[in-house]
């Protein structure tokens, strides 16, 4: 347990009960940005064999990218 999370903790303790309740609202309340945030980026979070998986879904196919062309002639402004 972290320094901070042990002086909360002695805090709660020491309060009647509807302030304790209160700081502890106030603590979830601001830590709940934090965890969205968290839960956010590991779902943004490719899994570890995610191109080893999809290369296996194009079988023994080789990777190509194709002739870009030539770029199209735009009037000016």
């Amino acid at each position: 347990m972290s320094v901070i999370s042990e002086q909360l903790d002695a805090k709660l303790k020491m309060l009647e009960p509807k302030a304790a309740f209160s700081l502890e609202k106030l603590v979830r309340d601001a830590l709940e940005p934090v965890e969205n945030q968290n839960a956010a980026a590991v779902a943004e979070r490719l899994p570890h064999d995610f191109f080893t998986r999809i290369a296996a879904e194009f079988g023994g196919e080789p990777f190509e990218r194709p002739p870009r062309g030539d770029l199209e002639r735009r009037e000016g402004w």
